[in-house]
C-alpha cells in the first residue's frame, strides 16, 4: 500500500470519496426518486458525484504538491550537506 501511496498521494481520499458516493445512492433512490422521479434522482446522483470528485481532486492536488515540496526540500538539504 505504501508503494501505491508514494505514486498516488491522494488515493485513499479518492477511495473514501467514491465509497461515500456509493453509500448515498440508496438514500437518493429512496427519497428523491419517489418524490421527484427517476430522471431527477439520476441527475442528482451524477451531480453529487461530480461535486465530490472535484472536491477530492483539490484535496489530492494539495497533497501531491505538499509531498513534492517535502521531497524537494529533503533533496536540497542532502545536497547542501555534501560539498
Amino acid at each position: 500500500m505504501q508503494t501505491i501511496k508514494r505514486f498516488f498521494p491522494g488515493i485513499d481520499t479518492m477511495g473514501l470519496t467514491l465509497t461515500m458516493w456509493i453509500c448515498t445512492l440508496p438514500l437518493i433512490g429512496l427519497v428523491i426518486a419517489p418524490l421527484f422521479g427517476t430522471q431527477a434522482a439520476v441527475s442528482i446522483a451524477i451531480g453529487l458525484l461530480i461535486i465530490m470528485l472535484v472536491s477530492c481532486w483539490f484535496i489530492c492536488i494539495s497533497k501531491t504538491i505538499q509531498s513534492h515540496r517535502v521531497k524537494s526540500s529533503q533533496s536540497d538539504d542532502v545536497s547542501r550537506n555534501h560539498p
